[in-house]
């Protein structure tokens, strides 16, 4: 088995303006988890922006007074102090004058410690072919590591993962993606593990092969002045950027309102279920017994899938 050196990179810098790449129309990247999401997009969260940000109102010895929403958003974005421990990221904070610089890097493994089958069978999301993974044939050692935490039918149920980074966890999520917010659909996932479930068997798992790659300028924060002990400051430029990739391997990452209810009653079946990724589905990384994550993606749509055409 081929060694994985997956890690996560994250960067907010706030300087002179830079050029905007987009990769894909139908993904985007959002600075917290409190930003407003599109409905139909697929949509990406780090949390290092947040701890960017949080650094930075430590570099200027002051909050970030100002009434715009995106800032409110910013300081009230929910992390906490075990979403990655001090010696798991590193960050490079520079203030010159009214300009401020500012890199976090994370770096973490997540493959798996026992790779999964490729699908050779035809496989759709959304109606879609595309590229998956999973466990077709038994294999007690990818069942143990593969965890059914939530399961009240076939489109709705919660799984998590086990990765070589004993310290943290991949969950999937299916029939969670409805919610204005990432943390209202947080919040959904997090009631239903609580919940809970008697099913632990099931017949077979199938997830679609992902790669996001994007990279965003957060133009809601761009441009916003602001005051810390009397000196001003001014955000020229907010980006991240943020590659993800899932596959029989493991994990990847690179990181340069009203609720629609979903009902979280267990339902015991007679059966086996088969948990099938081919709807919208929701990616958390976290640390065991963090309340929030370090990476969240919502899948909405196939556009950061591979078509298979064979």
């Amino acid at each position: 088995m081929k060694t994985l050196y997956p890690y996560l990179l994250a960067a907010m810098v706030l300087m002179s303006a830079c050029r905007k790449t987009r990769y894909y129309s139908r993904s985007q990247i959002v600075p917290n988890m409190l930003t407003p999401i599109d409905a139909n997009k697929n949509v990406a969260f780090a949390a290092s922006f947040t701890l960017a940000w949080n650094e930075m109102k430590q570099q200027v010895g002051a909050p970030i007074n100002n009434k715009a929403k995106a800032v409110k958003w910013m300081n009230d974005s929910p992390v906490s102090g075990d979403i990655l421990g001090p010696k798991e990221f590193k960050r490079d904070v520079r203030i010159k004058g009214a300009e401020i610089t500012m890199l976090v890097n994370f770096q973490r493994e997540l493959g798996f410690d026992v790779p999964m089958q490729p699908l050779k069978e035809p496989f759709t999301f959304n109606g879609k072919a595309v590229k998956a993974f999973g466990m077709v044939d038994y294999d007690p050692e990818i069942v143990a590591e593969t965890h059914l935490v939530y399961y009240r039918d076939e489109d709705h149920f919660v799984m998590s993962l086990d990765s070589k980074d004993k310290s943290s966890d991949i969950i999937l999520a299916k029939g969670f993606n409805k919610g204005a917010q990432l943390h209202v659909i947080l919040q959904q996932i997090q009631g239903a593990i609580r919940k809970g479930t008697n099913i632990k068997a099931y017949a077979s798992l199938k997830i679609p092969v992902l790669k996001f790659q994007e990279e965003e300028h957060f133009k809601e924060l761009e441009g916003i002045d602001f005051k810390a002990k009397g000196k001003p400051y001014k955000i020229m430029t907010a980006r991240q950027k943020t590659l993800f990739t899932l596959d029989q391997e493991g994990a990847r990452v690179v990181d340069s309102a009203i609720i629609e209810a979903v009902s979280t009653d267990s339902v015991e079946v007679m059966r086996p279920p088969n948990l099938v990724f081919d709807k919208p589905f929701v990616v958390l990384l976290q640390k065991k017994k963090s309340p929030f994550p370090y990476f969240m993606l919502k899948v909405e749509n196939d556009e950061i899938m591979d078509a298979n055409r064979e």
